[in-house]
């Protein structure tokens, strides 16, 4: 999953926001020295990443895409699954899409400090540009993977990536709404525990 749903997954407060982000720029042992809920929300966002890699409906998704993006699909699939969730958050959310954004964008300034260097420097793109509303826009998503084939040196044309989207937008979408119901499960699941 992208930030937007391990933002939705994590509680609702400026120490889990950053900790469920974190979980992409953080790696190896969890440093004892980040607060409790920040470190929970870290493990939080690792065990919803490991789910997509055991979860038949994500497999699902990923073997519906063309195979030359190879290892990328489960990336493609993290994206699109962002992108739904932004289109139907009224469906999962009370709060609308827009309040929410700016009360995360709102507590992880306010928890700045304590975000790893990579999250500190993406902070003030992911603010001015609204990223997290910005996913319910098809050109966003299309940005977002251009974005990303720069980051891996184009070694996989991620940007193509878009136009399976569009093909298929429909089971993709329907293999989302599946996911969603059982991503929540895990996770209420797994706070019970931890």
């Amino acid at each position: 999953m992208n930030y937007l749903a391990h933002l939705y997954f994590s509680e609702p407060n400026p120490l889990a926001w950053s900790g469920s982000l974190m979980g992409d720029f953080v790696k190896g042992i969890v440093p004892t020295t980040f607060p409790e809920e920040l470190s929970r929300h870290l493990k939080l966002h690792r065990h919803i990443d490991r789910l997509t890699q055991r979860s038949e409906i994500f497999q699902t998704s990923r073997r519906r895409l063309d195979p030359r993006f190879r290892y990328a699909r489960s990336v493609l699939v993290d994206v699109f699954y962002d992108h739904f969730l932004a289109c139907h958050w009224d469906e999962y959310a009370d709060q609308s899409l827009a309040e929410f954004s700016q009360d995360v964008y709102r507590g992880l300034q306010s928890c700045y400090d304590l975000l790893s260097p990579g999250l500190q420097q993406q902070l003030p793109r992911m603010i001015e540009h609204d990223w997290l509303t910005a996913y319910r826009k098809p050109e966003i998503v299309q940005r977002v993977l251009q974005r990303l084939e720069e980051r891996l040196k184009h070694k996989i044309p991620l940007a193509d990536g878009f136009f399976q989207l569009e093909m298929w937008r429909e089971e993709l979408e329907n293999d989302f709404a599946d996911f969603m119901q059982e991503a929540q499960q895990v996770t209420i699941e797994w706070k019970q525990v931890n």
